[in-house]
């Protein structure tokens, strides 16, 4: 039995440790509100604990490492009559003596490996050029390649997710880098820019910006100079805030990341006579996390179309030669095996009415999810090419639906495999820079 005194010293003890987790508490919001010491320290700690919380998906916290769906790897599916001849460009994870390593590959269709560029982000990057709240974040050994455009010659350019863009020759040597947060997609333009998403960390109250409580990220359309020289930028919040869109951040509780735009692509003069409610120069802009596809006035910089419903996270939306829009709709259960009702699909949009219909699966027999990521490309024989993601997987399907081409990524374990991001076919001829390639 415990005395009175006993009772008075246990009570006195544990209002000592309220108090103090309580003052804890109150450090911790004056150090986010005033950005001092340990704000990015705790910041930092939450992205980790966040991550970390993923492993019935991830193996640990290696964020690129997913359950392996089957126990296939390589090329199991190569129908050579009916794929569109060329070569096959996928950025993924390969383990080497050191370990993983985020890496550039050509392959042909029997996924023999034709070239490699290998990236390094800490050494491209050995300090971060940011100076904001997650600055030295991802100049890491695993941060992982997100866009991806192979030039004549052998020259790759090229997203390291939220550190910047590079340019880099055959033999692996960096032509140029731009020190902004560029991210996802890579676009090329008619006049050989390159487009891409970026990113600024808000710190202070924007007052145009109604809703929006520090700290945010403002997303931005970038369009970058083939020597590497920032051209264009265009910001996707006053878009939206200046084309009457202002109430749909009204309800956005995820300050932080409000817009997650994974993809821009601008429209040619030759595409722009198949969309006569657009204009050369207007910009089709993938926001993933309003499940909303835009497209942004080339001149004016607001947004003249939009296309939400039944988008769930959708990535990659193109532009097609027949006038509809063509979006990778992740169709997001909240599962990372689809699970729930999860199907990845593409969607045929006409943008003039809004209807769409969906082209792939063709049937239910043909098992295609992945959370995150994801790309198609439409090929000229009438293929396409999608990357299942966090699959580890690029298959060719022809018009009907059927598979011609199947290549999954190799795991090391039979459990886990790691994500394949992008996979885009090039014709043959842009691997003849191998041929004569000495890189001594």
């Amino acid at each position: 039995m415990f005395s009175v005194d006993d009772k008075k010293q246990l009570m006195g003890l544990v209002v000592f440790v309220l108090a103090c987790v309580f003052l804890a508490f109150m450090a911790g919001i004056l150090a986010a509100i005033f950005k001092v010491y340990p704000s990015q320290a705790v910041f930092s700690a939450v992205n980790q604990i966040t991550e970390s919380l993923d492993k019935d998906a991830h193996k640990g916290d290696i964020h690129f490492l997913y359950k392996a769906r089957n126990n296939d790897s390589g090329v199991t599916v190569y129908r050579p009559d009916e794929v569109q001849p060329g070569v096959t460009l996928v950025t993924g994870y390969w383990r080497d003596a050191s370990g993983w390593q985020p890496a550039i590959r050509l392959l042909d269709f029997f996924g023999k490996v034709l070239h490699e560029w290998q990236i390094h982000p800490e050494v491209i990057w050995s300090e971060s050029p940011h100076h904001d709240r997650v600055a030295g974040l991802y100049n890491k050994p695993t941060s992982y390649v997100h866009g991806s455009m192979l030039l004549p010659g052998g020259d790759i350019v090229f997203n390291i997710e939220y550190l910047g863009m590079v340019r880099m020759n055959a033999c692996g040597e960096v032509k140029w880098k731009v020190p902004h947060r560029l991210h996802h997609s890579i676009f090329q333009d008619d006049e050989g820019n390159f487009w891409a998403a970026g990113l600024y960390w808000r710190e202070d109250v924007v007052e145009r910006y109604v809703h929006l409580k520090p700290p945010f990220v403002e997303e931005t359309v970038v369009q970058v100079s083939p020597e590497g020289e920032i051209l264009r930028e265009i910001s996707v919040l006053d878009a939206l805030y200046s084309s009457g869109y202002e109430g749909t951040f009204a309800t956005h509780k995820k300050n932080y990341d409000l817009t997650h735009m994974n993809d821009v692509e601008v429209l040619s003069a030759e595409l722009a006579i198949k969309f006569p409610m657009f204009n050369p120069g207007d910009i089709l802009v993938s926001l993933r996390n309003y499940s909303m596809v835009i497209v942004i006035d080339g001149k004016t910089e607001k947004v003249k179309w939009d296309f939400q419903h039944p988008l769930i996270h959708q990535h990659d939306a193109d532009f097609e030669l027949d006038g509809h829009i063509v979006i990778f709709d992740n169709n997001d259960d909240t599962t990372r095996d689809g699970s729930l009702w999860g199907r990845t699909q593409l969607l045929r949009v006409d943008p003039a009415t809004k209807a769409y219909e969906r082209i792939y699966p063709t049937d239910d027999s043909q098992l295609l999810y992945t959370q995150e990521g994801g790309k198609h490309q439409l090929l000229a024989n009438g293929n396409r090419l999608i990357t299942e993601a966090n699959a580890g997987r690029v298959i060719e399907v022809s018009p009907a639906g059927e598979t011609v081409w199947n290549w999954v990524i190799e795991s090391r374990d039979g459990e886990f495999l790691p994500e394949v991001l992008e996979g885009t076919r090039y014709p043959k001829h842009m691997v003849e820079f191998t041929a004569s390639l000495d890189c001594r």
